[in-house]
């Protein structure tokens, strides 16, 4: 039994995936780190890819974005610093201003896909995966809904 086998029927859930990469990241790197994260949720629905703002010319986030028909949207790294999270990383709050990205930008996605009465909430923590590029990708899974649909 998955996670998300006791969700709500009238409503498919639609989780927000978060994802940090190194500049340059190949597009197979990114696909079988999303793989692995989404891999124990069973049968799922994404509706959005997020990340930093720094990151809009990535070409592999627009293109796996677009490959698998998600939302992709970014966040400023004022906008992610406010975002409680079990591990901040400090040498991120240094270098890019906010001490999270994966996590707190599913957060932030799966905020604004909620609606009144749902919470956002991790399914998946930070994740980190080298790929065969040698590139990182860290990401993680939020879905927003009631909490009670989790139990």
């Amino acid at each position: 039994m998955t996670v998300l086998d006791s969700c709500s029927r009238a409503r498919a859930p639609a989780l927000a995936l978060g994802i940090g990469c190194m500049r340059n990241t190949a597009l197979a790197t990114l696909e079988a780190a999303v793989d692995a994260a989404l891999r124990d949720l069973g049968p799922v629905a994404v509706s959005t890819l997020a990340s930093i703002e720094r990151k809009r010319d990535e070409p592999a986030l627009r293109q796996l974005a677009h490959a698998r028909g998600w939302a992709l949207r970014f966040f400023s790294a004022a906008e992610l610093a406010p975002v409680r999270v079990a591990r901040p990383s400090p040498r991120l709050a240094r270098v890019l201003g906010s001490a999270s990205v994966a996590e707190a930008a599913a957060l932030l996605a799966a905020a604004i896909n909620s609606v009144p009465g749902e919470s956002p909430q991790l399914l998946v923590d930070k994740q980190a995966h080298r790929g065969v590029d040698g590139k990182w990708v860290t990401i993680a899974v939020a879905w927003s809904g009631p909490t009670a649909e989790l139990e």
